[in-house]
């Protein structure tokens, strides 16, 4: 399956936090130093884009170390970054089972219910991660996505304006600002959001077709040319020389001559 830039700015945005806390988790959970190590090396592979392999290492660190909720974090943000949303959204939850006052699974199998299009869902996640740890912009970045995709595009803003003031470097939450801005006719602000968003990525033609689309909405309209008055038609000059016209004359000529002769004949008449 072909990869979007849009889909890799978002899985990418997974891994980060995903990965966060792999190493810490295993210096403080396990004595085992090869343990350790492999869970590091996981983590190198998935930074390098070795996603599949990484993929296979985290499973054997599962294997022998089960109950440590961090390496199936570590490992559903994998899966994220290949578009694996349901096996990410499985480990997630298994990462809530072990740690259910962790707001770190809540948050990314959020994530993850968005790219299966089950918003509501996500919308019980995110909440709940944001009871746990308000005010986290990532985590407000994606309910704003699961209202966007809601079409509360009031409460999607609202979302992305708090992770935009506790982040006001993530290109993530500027783009999908802009697309909430958008919904909500609002085209000036996309219009800056998008502007913002190319200076950090100039790159990303999908965006720069965007800020077309905004810039023509806010162009002003062309006005249309005044419409050339038209000639009021004129009647085309009489011809005098037809046909009609001629036998209209010789009818004439004779009846005149007829009438002559008939008066002719009374005056002759008369003087006999």
């Amino acid at each position: 399956m072909k990869t979007t830039k849009k889909q890799k700015l978002v899985a990418i945005a997974f891994l980060c936090v995903a990965l966060s806390g792999t190493i810490w988790a295993q210096k403080k959970k396990s004595g085992d130093t090869s343990l350790m190590a492999e869970a590091a090396r996981a983590v190198q592979l998935a930074q390098q884009g070795a996603t599949e392999e990484a993929i296979k290492v985290f499973s054997k660190v599962i294997e022998a170390n089960p109950k440590d909720e961090r390496l199936y974090c570590d490992r559903g943000g994998v899966y994220l970054t290949t578009l694996k949303f349901t096996e990410a959204a499985a480990d997630f939850t298994k990462a809530i089972e072990l740690a259910p006052r962790d707001y770190n699974g809540y948050s990314l199998r959020g994530a993850a219910l968005n790219e299966l299009n089950q918003p509501d869902a996500a919308l019980v996640d995110l909440n709940k991660a944001l009871e746990l740890k308000p005010d986290d912009p990532r985590t407000l970045e994606r309910r704003g996505l699961a209202y966007y995709k809601l079409k509360n595009y009031e409460m999607a803003l609202a979302d992305y304006n708090k992770a935009l003031a506790k982040n006001p470097e993530s290109t993530l939450a500027l783009s999908r600002r802009a697309d909430a801005y958008v919904a909500l006719q609002q085209y000036a602000p996309a219009q800056a959001d998008l502007q913002a968003y190319l200076k950090v990525r100039p790159e990303d033609l999908g965006t720069e077709d965007r800020l077309r689309f905004v810039n023509a909405k806010l162009a002003p309209p062309v006005a249309a040319a005044a419409a050339t008055a038209r000639p009021a038609p004129t009647a085309p000059p009489m011809k005098l020389l037809t046909r009609a016209n001629v036998l209209i004359a010789l009818g004439a000529f004779l009846a005149l001559g007829i009438l002559v002769v008939l008066i002719a004949k009374m005056l002759m008449t008369r003087q006999k």
